[in-house]
């Protein structure tokens, strides 16, 4: 099976090709992720539960430090539901740009043998951590429920979209960190301190009330960040809070610029990344 190189990625018949060549290729993908995903852990006790377990004792750390100690919770009566809503839904893209930072260079040896389309291995990376993600919603309710009361509403059915929104954003910073970490291979370096700063400049460990009537570059400049949309239209669906349209909106281009950038460089330079491993 062909898969489409730079030269012919700009072509609509190129793409069409690569398409059908992607679909043939699912349970591949499927398999690949599944299997990273029960490795990954296998010799541990708690086994997948880490997937959840790791983003939960984050989050009990933050929810210590800026809940209990520096009262975080007066400015909002949800804190813990907002906060662990916050943590999951990061965790799911900081945990994707790594694995797909790592799906090439972890795979090199299927990358030499055999002949496929290069980006069912950031698709896979995706489907690996979409999963432990999705684990994670049940968790959250568990959680939020008898600590602050917290339980589906109406609003729940605008959960699906906001996952498949976010998977297509993720996907692309994963098809990204994939093609940067050939050329780039401290990218793996990079990557935790660029989620650690994007972490504090998101509303995930701070509550709106922290910037809302402030004014100034910072209350202006917070909602340009694509969580910051995405984090209110998850809380929305979530939590039943209102959404914050402009910076949905705002989002939202951010997916779309994201998710198709990151797809169309990978796939440009896929044809060159075997000579290059």
């Amino acid at each position: 099976m062909s898969t489409v190189t730079a030269s012919q990625a700009p072509s609509l018949s190129g793409w069409r090709t690569y398409l059908r060549n992607l679909w043939r290729w699912r349970e591949f993908g499927w398999f690949l992720a599944m299997g990273n995903l029960k490795a990954r852990n296998a010799s541990t006790s708690l086994g997948l539960f880490w997937w959840v377990l790791n983003p939960l004792i984050m989050a009990a750390v933050y929810f210590l430090v800026f809940g209990v100690i520096f009262e975080g919770r007066r400015g909002d009566a949800d804190f813990l539901a907002w906060l662990l809503s916050g943590v999951f839904v990061f965790n799911f893209t900081a945990t994707t740009m790594t694995s797909g930072a790592n799906s090439i260079l972890a795979n090199r040896r299927l990358l030499v043998n055999i002949r496929f389309p290069r980006l069912v291995l950031p698709i896979s990376a995706v489907t690996e951590t979409g999963v432990g993600f999705i684990l994670s919603i049940a968790v959250y309710y568990m959680i939020a429920w008898p600590a602050n009361g917290v339980v589906p509403g109406a609003s729940i059915v605008w959960l699906p979209l906001a996952i498949a929104l976010h998977t297509v954003f993720n996907l692309g910073l994963a098809a990204l960190t994939a093609r940067l970490a050939i050329p780039f291979r401290d990218i793996n370096n990079l990557i935790p301190h660029i989620n650690r700063l994007w972490l504090y400049l998101s509303p995930i460990i701070w509550p709106l009330s922290l910037i809302e009537g402030r004014g100034g570059w910072l209350e202006q400049l917070a909602p340009l960040n694509p969580m910051f949309g995405l984090l209110s239209f998850y809380r929305m669906a979530l939590m039943g809070r209102e959404l914050d349209v402009s910076a949905f909106l705002t989002a939202l281009v951010w997916v779309l610029l994201v998710g198709a950038g990151g797809i169309v460089s990978f796939v440009r330079h896929e044809g060159n990344m075997v000579r290059h491993l």
